[in-house]
C-alpha cells in the first residue's frame, strides 16, 4: 500500500473512529446516570476507539514530517505509546484483570498525552498549507481540552467543572477534527499531495 492509499484508508478510519466515539459517549452518559453494564460497554468501545486512532497517528506523521521530522517523529512515537498503553489498560479492565482505581490515573494521563500529540501535530501542520487554520484550531482545542478534562477528572471526578468542560470540548472538538481530517484524506488529490509533501 503506497502512502496516498494509506492516507485514504486512514480517512475511512477517521469516520469509524468518530462513530465509535459517539457510541462510547452515549454509553458513558448512560453509565453515569444508571450504572450497570454500561460502564463495561463504554470501556470496551474505548479500546476500539483508541485502536482506530493508530492509523490517524501515522497519517498525521506523514502529513507533518516534512515540516520538522524530529519533532513529528518523537511526538508520534510518544502518542502511539500512549495509545497502546491506553488499549492495554482498558483491555485488562474489561477482562477483569485490574480494577478501575488501579488504572484510573494512568488512563487519564494516556488520554491527555494523545490529546497533546494531536495538538503538536496540528501546530506542525500549520506550515504544510494543506490543512486549514480552522482544522488546526480544532486540533489545538482538542489537545488542550483533553488535558483540562484529565486534570479535572483527577481532582474531583466527573462532576468537577474542569472535567465537565474538558469532556464537552473534547467530545465536540474530537469529533470535528477526526471527521474534518478524514474528509480531507478521502479526497484523492489531497491524499496524493500530502503523501508527496512528506
Amino acid at each position: 500500500m503506497n502512502e496516498a492509499a494509506f492516507l485514504r484508508f486512514a480517512g475511512w478510519t477517521a469516520y469509524f473512529n468518530a462513530a465509535v466515539f459517539l457510541f462510547s459517549l452515549v454509553a458513558l452518559m448512560i453509565f453515569f446516570s444508571i450504572g450497570g453494564i454500561w460502564g463495561r460497554i463504554n470501556d470496551s468501545l474505548s479500546v476500539i476507539w483508541m485502536i482506530s486512532y493508530l492509523p490517524l497517528a501515522v497519517a498525521l506523521y506523514l502529513t507533518t514530517r516534512s515540516v520538522n521530522a524530529p519533532v513529528s517523529l518523537v511526538s508520534t512515537i510518544v502518542g502511539i505509546i500512549a495509545m497502546l498503553a491506553f488499549v492495554v489498560m482498558q483491555t485488562l479492565l474489561v477482562l477483569g484483570q485490574v480494577r478501575f482505581e488501579q488504572t484510573f490515573s494512568a488512563v487519564l494521563a494516556s488520554t491527555a498525552i494523545v490529546g497533546l500529540f494531536v495538538l503538536v501535530q496540528g501546530l506542525l501542520a500549520r506550515s504544510v498549507g494543506l490543512l486549514s487554520p480552522g482544522l488546526i484550531w480544532v486540533m489545538v482545542i482538542y489537545g488542550l481540552a483533553s488535558v483540562i478534562g484529565a486534570v479535572g477528572f483527577q481532582i474531583g471526578g466527573e462532576t468537577h467543572p474542569l472535567a465537565m468542560v474538558g469532556l464537552l470540548l473534547t467530545a465536540i472538538a474530537g469529533l470535528v477534527w477526526v471527521i474534518w481530517f478524514g474528509r480531507l484524506l478521502l479526497i484523492e488529490s489531497v491524499a496524493v499531495a500530502l503523501a508527496s509533501s512528506a
